[in-house]
């Protein structure tokens, strides 16, 4: 009897679970996904930025036209201190564009989630109102059953969930209970339950009908212990996110929970802040269309998979959003399982083993996890050194910075963007970019020397 075709069961319609499905597609791996929400573009009052790493991938798929012409790209940036004074103004992120081919562009979540939806082929595959409630594996494949009793069968399991990951949970728990699960990994599970810190709030606002801030502007507003990122769109949109440090540090399960009145409370405090020129917190307040508070966690899991389970954006790294990589680092995540999967597929007849699978997962893991470790550590930097959170940040922030040179902060920038990768699948973007990522240049020949 033929075997059935290898089949993804991905929970999760955010960024990082639709990324894959339109990759799954362009891969032609079979999948379905599940998410809980009634739509896949729920209102949450966030808002995403996505930098060349991110659209470089969002291109291949098809999207990145769409989202350019929602968008503002942001072309300047304006540093204040706490009494509102500008210590630094530069033009820097307009010369990203001609670099790396894309500009950085800001966007209401629920709309990147709406364009990408719009993209689907397959519509058929994605499913609403579907609350995982079990997870049951075995040597042949798994089987997820949601709250409503409807049941999906296939060979892996992905958790595209969110940093509070039900398929994490559940592929913990499937480790707790394997008897013969070797003690590295056992020490890394008993890590990974503990991993995510929390020493910042944010609240995360989006303001319309603001015309006194430039579209394309980004403001930085450094304070001792908070801080303002504010980010200027289309028609007078603004995205702005206000970042406090917590009285300790928090660690699971202890990290704290806030409600809509404790953001209330937080931006009422902050009404005569000035965040850009001739322009107070209470503007953007005032003209607000959704503002939440939220803990920021911080942390990378040591194990991404185990048997058929495996995890991807914020369920695998956790960082926080000064540097706007949350959501980029998902994409990237979502293309490196894509091109994992399908090599593994192609070199196997289309169908994976258990062996297979662990291998394929593994290879996963090993190419992200370095990269993600480094980017995460550099949000969480930035995080700190704009709340001048030790004199080692505050010498960084107003004086080392600032002195840097537009060449040199060119390269730090491009350090970052240019070690991005793409699906290997899909022919590469032919936007024009004087900087070539590192999957663009030439794979090295070993000699016969072996070197």
């Amino acid at each position: 009897m033929e075997k059935s075709k290898f089949k993804a069961i991905i929970v999760g319609g955010s960024v990082a679970g639709q990324t894959l499905s339109l990759a799954f597609e362009k891969a032609n791996i079979d999948y379905v996904l599940l998410e809980k929400h009634e739509s896949f573009a729920p209102e949450v009052g966030a808002s995403i930025g996505i930098f060349a790493n991110g659209m470089r991938v969002l291109d291949q798929l098809g999207i990145c036209n769409e989202i350019e012409a929602r968008t503002e790209p942001l072309r300047a940036m304006s540093k204040r201190d706490g009494k509102g004074n500008e210590f630094d103004y530069n033009e820097i992120l307009s010369k990203i564009s001609d670099r790396h081919g894309y500009t950085i562009n800001f966007m209401e979540r629920k709309d990147l989630l709406s364009v990408m939806y719009a993209a689907q082929p397959n519509v058929s595959k994605l499913l609403c109102n579907k609350r995982v409630d079990s997870i049951e594996q075995g040597d042949n494949g798994v089987k997820v059953t949601t709250s409503d009793g409807s049941e999906y069968e296939g060979d892996i399991v992905v958790g595209a969930d969110g940093v509070w990951s039900k398929v994490r949970q559940m592929m913990w728990n499937a480790m707790d209970a394997d008897k013969s699960l070797p003690k590295d990994v056992a020490k890394d599970l008993a890590k990974d339950k503990t991993v995510l810190t929390c020493e910042y709030a944010c609240v995360f606002g989006i303001s319309y009908n603001v015309m006194s801030i430039p579209a394309g502007h980004n403001n930085l507003v450094f304070r001792h212990g908070s801080s303002f990122l504010i980010l200027s769109g289309k028609n007078g949109t603004v995205y702005w996110f206000y970042f406090e440090k917590l009285d300790k540090k928090y660690a699971v399960p202890n990290i704290p929970r806030y409600t809509q009145e404790d953001a209330v409370k937080t931006c009422e405090k902050q009404l005569d802040a000035i965040i850009a020129e001739n322009v107070t917190f209470r503007e953007l307040w005032d003209n607000r269309k959704s503002a939440i508070k939220v803990a920021l966690e911080e942390g990378v899991m040591r194990r991404w998979h185990y048997s058929r389970f495996v995890v991807l954006g914020d369920a695998a790294h956790k960082m926080t959003p000064n540097m706007g990589q949350g959501g980029n680092s998902a994409i990237e995540s979502a293309a490196i399982l894509s091109n994992c999967l399908k090599s593994a597929l192609d070199k196997n007849n289309q169908q994976l083993n258990s062996k297979q699978i662990d291998e394929c997962l593994s290879l996963y893991q090993a190419e992200r996890r370095k990269r993600i470790k480094s980017v995460s550590t550099r949000a969480g930097d930035a995080t700190r050194m704009e709340a001048l959170d030790s004199m080692t940040k505050v010498i960084m922030a107003r004086y080392i910075i600032p002195s840097l040179g537009e060449k040199l902060i060119l390269k730090l920038i491009g350090d970052l963007l240019k070690e991005a990768p793409s699906l290997d699948f899909v022919d590469k973007p032919t936007r024009a970019h004087l900087v070539p990522y590192s999957d663009e240049k030439p794979k090295k020949k070993k000699s016969i020397l072996g070197f």
